[in-house]
């Protein structure tokens, strides 16, 4: 497999769902049509972690997706497993276990998020200082919003003409 390690895609401010996936799958196709086709694979650092690294999403996401569809690359130092939605499940679902009031909180956060009031992860975090550390098990809560961010992006991107990131919300407030 060739791996191309791409240009730093940024989803800051107030946009909107159209916005967020026209901007996202313009570079796609901007950074990939010269190398594209089978065995290659594309990363894109999209966020930097609070241990300075990156976050990734990288695509093609998988056999017979060949659609714009990405996966975001979570490692298991992020505290997610894999970043599949049963393990974002079970993170939310032991936060609220551990913090029912931190918890409430970190929904007004990701319907911030969700109602692209506001995209940028760091920002949203400065305004709510306490949250980035009151959970004292599990992912870090800058990861985890970061790991989501992304994870409502490539739903809108998949299902854009359809809920997009609204079911996997509606999936996670519910826990």
């Amino acid at each position: 497999m060739k791996e191309i390690y791409c240009d730093r895609i940024k989803i800051q401010g107030k946009l909107t769902r159209h916005e967020i996936v026209q901007k996202v799958v313009n570079i796609f196709i901007g950074t990939e049509f010269e190398n594209r086709g089978r065995g290659v694979r594309f990363y894109y650092p999209v966020e930097t972690l609070p241990d300075g690294s990156n976050l990734f999403i990288f695509r093609p996401a998988g056999l017979r997706k060949w659609n714009f569809d990405f996966k975001v690359n979570v490692t298991p130092e992020m505290g997610l497993g894999k970043g599949t939605h049963a393990e974002i499940e079970a993170e939310f679902k032991n936060k609220k276990h551990e913090n029912n009031k931190a918890f409430a909180e970190l929904l007004e956060v990701i319907e911030e998020m969700c109602n692209g009031t506001e995209t940028n992860v760091d920002k949203i975090l400065e305004k709510r200082p306490r949250l980035q550390n009151v959970f004292q098990t599990g992912a870090k809560v800058e990861v985890l919003l970061k790991v989501l961010k992304w994870m409502f992006i490539m739903e809108d991107i998949v299902y854009w003409n359809y809920d997009g990131r609204m079911k996997l919300y509606n999936y996670l407030k519910d826990v």
